[in-house]
């Protein structure tokens, strides 16, 4: 999930910034996890109007999202901060059903992706039949590796720590953690039914 954003329209047009955190060890099992990813929906104005018309859009898309606070990152910018959950699943061809709908981290042959479900109607949909649109501006989240020895990962296209990697090889030393912020175009194509993005291979 996972953040530059954009204003609300009129209050209507959301746009969020979505990241959360991923442990190595949560890659490496063979269980599915839910993560709980954090949304960061910029708004004019932190009134209680402003955050029922979000609650409202959530509600619509049977996202469960909590909300957390509102706050400001300067004196132009405030934010409605949300919680929501996100599954981190493996061997999505046996673990996705038709009743799950929406965005997923999926691991399957030694790579981690992002995938959304057939019949996607969430916050990533620009062509949605509501109109009040939520559409992701940022995706991020950071890899924490807290094994006890280095993890080897090739992003596919991402930025590592700020920096663009493109099928490089990047040494996540034990106990420690990079920040992974997708690309634009991986935003883009996640609004598509059915998308998948592939986010990087990695080593056992």
């Amino acid at each position: 999930i996972i953040f530059s954003i954009v204003a609300v329209i009129a209050l209507v047009a959301c746009t969020v910034k979505m990241g959360t955190s991923i442990n190595v060890s949560d890659v490496l099992s063979a269980e599915t996890k839910t993560l709980v990813v954090d949304l960061q929906v910029l708004v004019m104005s932190c009134s209680e109007d402003s955050i029922d018309r979000i609650k409202t859009a959530f509600e619509k898309r049977k996202i469960k999202a909590r909300y957390n606070k509102c706050g400001s990152t300067d004196v132009f910018n405030e934010y409605a901060s949300f919680s929501l959950p996100i599954k981190l699943v493996k061997d999505p061809e046996k673990n996705l059903t038709s009743e799950d709908s929406g965005i997923f981290f999926v691991v399957m042959d030694d790579a981690l992706g992002l995938v959304t479900s057939p019949d996607f109607e969430s916050i990533l949909d620009s062509e949605s039949e509501f109109d009040d649109k939520i559409t992701i501006s940022s995706i991020e989240f950071s890899l924490v590796n807290d094994g006890d020895s280095d993890f080897i990962i090739k992003p596919t296209l991402a930025f590592v720590d700020d920096k663009p990697v493109y099928e490089e090889i990047v040494v996540v030393p034990a106990f420690s953690k990079v920040l992974i912020k997708l690309p634009d175009v991986a935003n883009k194509l996640l609004e598509n039914s059915d998308a998948r993005y592939p986010i990087f291979e990695f080593s056992r």
